[in-house]
């Protein structure tokens, strides 16, 4: 579990409760399931609609990724490849056969092999890098899935908000519904803002920095695939992967 989305969740939504509290407010007023249903369920859909189905399919595959720690975790890779570069030394390419047998990780085994079978660095990179270009790709249409979610929630909750005081305004001749139809119809505006910059942009933006973790890590191994087919030693091949992590960009 990805503690920094459960309690960040937790905290947006407990300090907005805390400050309508000491308002005089009741938090419990803000969830309107009326709202819940005209904000979300339209904003999924609306967002779909400008979405590759591909891309679909894959945010809604992926999303699990937002909640879970990342599955990258580069530095074990580099300690790994490093320790394939001793091997190599010792014994010759051709002591990796075995241990690309054990490699859980497709893309690394994949990798691993074609230094076994003599690639040179240009096939690796020929062959692995348009791997990546589609793992990127495909990652971005999933992370742009539930950013357009979130960009579209506010303008439905405006149209939540706009149908209901239409309705309120029906209510004239009764004060005390107009009223309560009036404060029924801004909850839509307040969903619509909370399924933004709490959920679906949040999530959006998690899953756009855990992606990248991935693309880095494998960019990586196929820069330590052709390290160990060039006969890189293993000090030269753990320093130049180390300095990948060293300069990847914050996200």
């Amino acid at each position: 579990m990805d503690l920094t989305v459960l309690l960040g969740t937790l905290g947006a939504l407990a300090s907005i409760a805390i400050g309508d509290l000491m308002e005089g407010g009741n938090p419990a007023h803000v969830i309107h399931i009326t709202s819940l249903i005209i904000v979300f369920p339209t904003a999924l859909c609306a967002a779909a609609v400008g979405t590759e189905s591909h891309a679909l399919s894959a945010a809604f595959k992926e999303i699990k990724i937002v909640f879970t720690k990342s599955k990258a975790d580069t530095p074990a890779r580099i300690k790994q490849i490093v320790e394939f570069a001793v091997i190599v030394k010792k014994n010759g390419v051709l002591a990796l056969e075995a241990e690309a047998a054990n490699i859980d990780d497709d893309f690394f085994k994949e990798a691993i092999s074609m230094v076994v079978d003599g690639s040179k660095e240009e096939q690796i990179e020929e062959f692995l890098d348009p791997i990546i270009e589609e793992t990127e790709h495909y990652y971005h249409g999933a992370t742009h899935y539930w950013l357009l979610t979130g960009e579209t929630c506010p303008v439905i909750g405006l149209i939540g908000a706009v149908l209901g005081l239409i309705l309120a305004l029906a209510k004239l001749d009764n004060p005390a519904e107009m009223a309560k139809g009036i404060a029924g119809a801004f909850t839509a505006t307040v969903t619509g803002i909370a399924g933004a910059y709490i959920f679906f942009g949040p999530w959006g933006n998690k899953l756009k920095g855990k992606a990248h973790l991935i693309v880095h890590e494998k960019k990586v191994i196929m820069e330590g695939a052709k390290g160990l087919a060039r006969g890189d030693s293993p000090s030269v091949l753990e320093t130049r992967l180390k300095n990948m992590i060293t300069a990847m960009p914050s996200k």
